[in-house]
């Protein structure tokens, strides 16, 4: 595990790119190509990530499953966006700046970002299950 002082300086780090993120969307940024929820959506993510390193510096970590939640429901929210609502040809891919797919309205990859959505979207009921204590009722 890396150290206390490592882990207070990534959480900074996070929260400072939580605040630089917020204010893109906040001012709507040109260069911004997604609604400014989206902006805070990720924002969302490095805050709750600066609030882990935080808890996991003190020395008290827990089991993270309020974390998993907000981090999977959030990435499960920008996916969808992305994979229903991102505009046509604006979805590529690339794997060590080689790209993957491009053009044609990006459909193999939004076929993939509804995937991730999916997973993700069941990451965030099965962490909010844990988090909540819920059990299986059998009859």
């Amino acid at each position: 595990m890396a150290s206390r002082r490592t882990l207070l300086l990534l959480a900074l780090l996070m929260f400072a790119a939580a605040l630089a993120i917020g204010y893109i969307g906040f001012i709507r940024a040109p260069g911004l190509r997604a609604p400014p929820a989206i902006a805070y959506l990720v924002a969302l993510i490095c805050v709750v990530t600066a609030a882990r390193l935080f808890e996991m510096a003190s020395g008290r970590a827990g089991t993270g499953d309020w974390f998993a939640t907000v981090f999977f429901g959030a990435a499960a929210a920008i996916e969808w966006w992305i994979a229903f609502f991102s505009p046509p040809g604006q979805c590529g891919s690339s794997i060590a700046g080689l790209a993957v797919i491009t053009g044609g309205g990006g459909g193999a990859c939004r076929v993939g970002f509804g995937i991730a959505a999916g997973i993700c979207t069941v990451l965030a009921i099965f962490c909010l299950w844990r988090l909540l204590g819920l059990r299986i009722v059998r009859g």
